[in-house]
Parts: C-alpha cells; structure tokens; sequence
C-alpha cells in the first residue's frame, strides 16, 4: 500500500512542479529557492488539493479510481497519519471552497517565506504578498483553519515513512518514484531539477 500511495502521491507532485511554474513570478526566483519552495511545500499542497478527491458525506477519497474509507488504509500500518490526513480533508471541505480558491489557497501555501535557507526571501515575500493579495476574500472562509495543521501532517508522513523504510528498505529503494524518494528521502549530496 506504500508504494500504491508513493506512486499517486508523485503524480499529484508533478501537477504541483507544474502548478507552481505557472504562478506568476514563481519562475523569476532563483533556482535554488523554486527548488526549496517545491521540496517544502509540495506535500502540503498534495493534501489541499486531495480535498477534491475527498467525499466529507461518507468519509471517504478517491484513490485508484475507486473511493474509499480509512479502512482501506489500514495496510499502511499508520492509524494515526491516515486519521489526521481524513480529518484534514474534511475541514478544507467545509470551507466550500472553489476550484479558483483552492488554487489561490495551494499557491499560498507553496509561496512561503518561512522556509528556512531561502536565499532570496525578499523576492519570496513580495510574491507572497501579491498571492496573498489576491486571496484576501479567502482569509475570512478560512480564518478557523490553520495552515499549521498541514506542517504537522507533512512531519507525521515523514515520520511514518522513515518506520516503514527502517521495516522494508528494499522496497522504498526499489520500488518506490524517484521523485517521491527524492522529495521525501532525499540524499544530501542530490539536487532536484525543475523541468523547464
């Protein structure tokens, strides 16, 4: 089920490379900082987006085609990641928002100056404050929800997956996306290309 979830979870990262190329300015960055931005926050991203996959009536997301509950989940020997990630979708749900918010809501989430080793964090913030701006009529939908919940959700997936691939190395090394080994297992010594 890990590979199953890594695989899904890289094809939403790379509409996230391709969402972000296309926010204005994000491609006048600095490499390095488009690179930290997409590494740090494309998981969040994942998770705002995943609320369109999301059925709040019957607690249940879409995956493979199919939808399913947190039963379906349960081979991922992570109860409590996959709780937070369902109760997470259902909040962003009751917010109601539309596919433009979201989109604005995504871009704000990605564009953040709280990233550490930002080397040009005035640039970041100016486009942040143009996101922002444009989001204004999002902040009182969502002024009951934290984007801090999303930081936690990204620690508590690391977390899970670095005990999955304590239990079985071979498999995240074999059989899981490069992409996603690169995002989320990431060898020091490697750099993440941003496809032009």
């Amino acid at each position: 089920m890990w590979q199953q979830c890594a695989i899904q979870i890289t094809h939403a990262i790379q509409y996230v490379v391709e969402f972000a190329k296309r926010i204005s300015g994000f491609m006048e960055l600095c490499q390095n900082d488009q690179i930290l931005l997409l590494k740090s926050g494309c998981l969040e991203v994942v998770l705002v987006r995943m609320c369109r996959a999301f059925n709040p009536l019957n607690n249940t997301v879409l995956f493979e085609g199919k939808y399913g509950g947190m039963q379906m989940f349960k081979a991922l020997g992570c109860d409590d990641l996959v709780s937070a990630v369902f109760d997470f979708a259902k909040s962003l749900c009751s917010l109601q928002l539309t596919e433009e918010e979201i989109a604005l809501f995504s871009a704000a989430v990605l564009i953040s100056t709280d990233r550490p080793w930002l080397m040009e964090p005035r640039k970041v913030q100016k486009l942040q404050e143009k996101i922002y701006f444009a989001a204004h009529y999002i902040k009182t939908k969502q002024s009951k929800f934290r984007i801090p919940t999303l930081s936690a959700l990204c620690t508590l997936h690391t977390e899970e997956l670095q005990a999955f691939q304590q239990l079985h190395p071979e498999t995240v090394n074999v059989l899981f996306p490069p992409l996603y080994k690169e995002l989320f297992n990431p060898d020091p010594n490697s750099v993440m290309a941003i496809p032009k």
